[in-house]
């Protein structure tokens, strides 16, 4: 995609070069015509690693939909101090609340690797709702989805301590392996600081259980995953200590 000589900004594209808007979830029932005439509404952007999207408490109210590459939703505390409320990969959409609330945006969104997103003027995203109900109902049960997930990482601060909060996140952040075998992978794997920001720990403190983990294989880091070799076990931790 080509950027704006003067301001280095993405310029929009025509239509016919878009991506469709219907690889996202809510928006599936979209007819084709319906999804070019919406798509000729917006425009693409392309983000570099560690890039900003919005920031916190920007006035922005675009939608995005994440077509390649992956986008990271965060809450920043303090340099240095930062929490991962959110990842978010290809179909997925982001930045929808500024849109509907009309307030400041409640996090900080960040390009993870290199990616490009669909923006969606905030009048269009209220257009498509205003006419088509079943994307609005099909939002209002992802926004519903994501505040029982939202409930269940309050439980996990409240009730766990640290150790068994990084055994839930790696059980959440992991994906069966496709061997037929009782192992999950987390991949590609995230580094301690990542998983410490996951879980509101210190990297230190992760470092430190993770060793442990390895010395008593449950856990192991390749080059390309994280794998969980018992993930019954870290599950019958957790199960154990909020029992205790």
């Amino acid at each position: 995609m080509k950027a704006n000589a003067t301001t280095g900004s993405p310029l929009p594209l025509p239509a016919t070069t878009l991506p469709t808007l219907r690889g996202c979830t809510i928006f599936a029932g979209l007819t084709p015509e319906e999804d070019r005439e919406w798509l000729a509404r917006c425009h693409s952007r392309t983000l570099s690693a560690g890039e900003s999207l919005v920031d916190f408490e920007d006035m922005s109210k675009d939608v995005f939909i994440v077509q390649t590459g992956e986008v990271r939703a965060v809450l920043r505390f303090s340099v240095g101090k930062e929490a991962i409320l959110g990842s978010f990969k290809r179909g997925d959409i982001l930045g929808e609340q500024a849109a509907i609330d009309d307030m400041a945006r409640s996090a900080s969104l960040m390009a993870v690797s290199d990616a490009t997103v669909t923006v969606i003027p905030c009048m269009v995203f209220l257009d498509i709702l205003r006419q088509r109900s079943d994307v609005a109902l099909a939002l209002l049960q992802l926004l519903s989805k994501r505040i029982r997930a939202m409930n269940d990482r309050l439980s996990e601060l409240s009730f766990l301590d640290t150790k068994h909060r990084l055994y839930n996140t790696l059980l959440r952040l992991s994906r069966v392996r496709n061997d037929g075998g009782r192992e999950r992978i987390i991949s590609p794997p995230l580094v301690h600081a990542e998983l410490a920001e996951h879980i509101g720990a210190s990297r230190e403190t992760v470092s430190r259980e993770m060793s442990r983990l390895a010395r008593e294989q449950l856990v192991e880091r390749t080059s390309r995953a994280i794998v969980l070799k018992n993930p019954v076990e870290l599950s019958r931790r957790i199960s154990r200590a909020l029992e205790g």
